[in-house]
């Protein structure tokens, strides 16, 4: 697929400068996914496609077009010209600099993975099967009458992207990915309750994936009987999950230069200052192996780095693309991705890594609580605002604590508040065991003086 798609790009440039384009640009991406469905512990079926996808934007003067396709036999002289027609009655982009030179390749890390290549219906029916069984012995061990996945799926890819110029330069790389979803649900005394799997990489680790089916099939029993509690200050423990969530909403955007030019950002006029509580770092590193963020390249041909975004929490760089970078006379920090194939590049993560400088146990951290909430699960996380930082979820799963013992389970309360307090003055403790979520790495956080309205 990846010589399909560059010829198809070289051909589409060829013509577009032909036909009166400036300059061009092509990215594509491939894949062929595997997708397995469960249903009330029993696999649905699987499905198997192949298909690659591509965009071209380009360039008369500094009137932009853009298109995006998956047809790999278009009409290439139709479309240069329909596309040159559609730059030149656009309106002008005093900003644009014009499109990213200079592809190379910047830290390298483990994003392919053979086994992931070559697993095939069989190897994941298989897989699936141990993953359901293990959840329903997990979820009778800890106590419950019956553990069943009830829904999920299990999706494997291979396939990698491709950015080429019409300077040409080109740049490709190849990834896997694996990631499956479960909800688990047990019964106990005639209640139930269930708990959600959420897992990536870009690996096949089977004792990996088995780990975490026990660990969600144990808390599918732990929540049982769940209830509201009275509304007050709290002390909240975050999950490592439930802080990636946050993180991923409320903080990630913020860090964008293209959300700061526009002063959509609480961290604009920030750079040198502190911003979050002295114990946090974040990076920006495209370098972790099997992660699911890491990358060369940006979708720009921009090389990745490894890089401290906030160290002893004070502000350290904004992340650019090369669009925002030039509007500021900089460089590119080599994040610029898209939404799609078709859209312009934006600037984003490749992996956010949060980590603490001290650490506590996660027991420690249990133990510092007087009044407080453990929280393993949440819904609504994603209607907090990155614009001010305001910070609100209603918890599904979490479990009352007092004066560091573990009470029982509740549900159904609304915690809330501002990230930048919960990072900030108000941080009591961040745990010792970084854990992914997607392409967000986060400790658990123990936050004081946390907005809780219940019963």
């Amino acid at each position: 697929m990846r010589d399909v798609l560059l010829d198809l790009a070289k051909r589409f440039i060829d013509k577009l400068l032909e036909k009166g384009a400036s300059e061009a640009e092509f990215f594509g991406s491939w894949a062929r996914v595997r997708i397995a469905e469960i249903s009330d512990g029993r696999i649905k079926g699987i499905s198997v496609s192949d298909a690659g996808k591509y965009g071209v934007r380009i360039a008369v003067g500094r009137r932009l077009a853009s298109i995006g396709l998956s047809d790999l036999s278009p009409d290439i002289d139709k479309l240069a010209e329909t596309l040159v027609k559609i730059a030149r009655n656009a309106p002008e982009d005093r900003d644009f600099p014009g499109f990213a030179t200079n592809y190379s390749r910047g830290v390298l890390s483990s994003t392919y993975d053979e086994k992931i290549a070559e697993l095939d219906p069989e190897g994941i029916a298989g897989l699936l099967k141990n993953v359901v069984e293990t959840a329903g012995d997990a979820g009778r061990g800890a106590g419950a009458d019956e553990t069943i996945v009830t829904q999920g799926g299990l999706e494997v890819i291979d396939g990698g992207k491709l950015v080429v110029n019409s300077f040409g330069e080109h740049l490709y790389e190849e990834n896997t990915m694996l990631s499956t979803w479960l909800e688990i649900k047990s019964r106990r005394d005639g209640s139930e309750s269930t708990f959600y799997l959420e897992y990536g990489s870009r690996r096949l680790d089977e004792d990996e994936i088995l780990r975490e089916t026990v660990e969600a099939a144990k808390l599918s029993t732990r929540f049982v009987g769940g209830k509201p509690i009275e509304s007050g200050k709290y002390e909240v423990l975050l999950h490592p999950h439930v802080t990636a969530k946050f993180l991923e909403t409320v903080l990630a955007p913020a860090f964008s230069a293209l959300h700061v030019q526009r002063g959509r950002s609480p961290l604009k006029d920030k750079i040198d200052k502190q911003v979050l509580n002295e114990n946090i770092d974040i990076l920006d590193d495209p370098s972790i192996d099997w992660a699911t963020g890491s990358c060369s390249f940006d979708d720009e041909g921009i090389p990745t780095s490894r890089k401290y975004v906030v160290s002893h929490g004070v502000l350290e760089t904004y992340l650019y693309d090369h669009y925002t970078a030039r509007r500021e006379n900089k460089y590119s920090t080599g994040n610029g991705f898209r939404r799609s194939v078709s859209s312009p590049p934006s600037p984003g993560f490749t992996n956010m890594y949060v980590v603490g400088r001290n650490t506590m146990k996660w027991e420690e951290l249990i133990g510092e609580m007087k009044k407080g909430i453990i929280v393993y699960g949440v819904i609504g996380y994603w209607t907090s605002n990155f614009v001010n930082g305001g910070t609100q979820a209603t918890v599904t799963h979490g479990l009352l604590v007092k004066d560091g013992e573990v009470k029982g389970p509740i549900k159904g309360v609304v915690i809330g508040g501002n990230i930048y307090e919960w990072l900030g003055k108000d941080l009591v403790g961040v745990g010792d065991k970084v854990v992914p979520l997607g392409d967000v790495h986060a400790p658990a956080m123990l936050v004081r003086n946390v907005d809780v309205a219940g019963r």
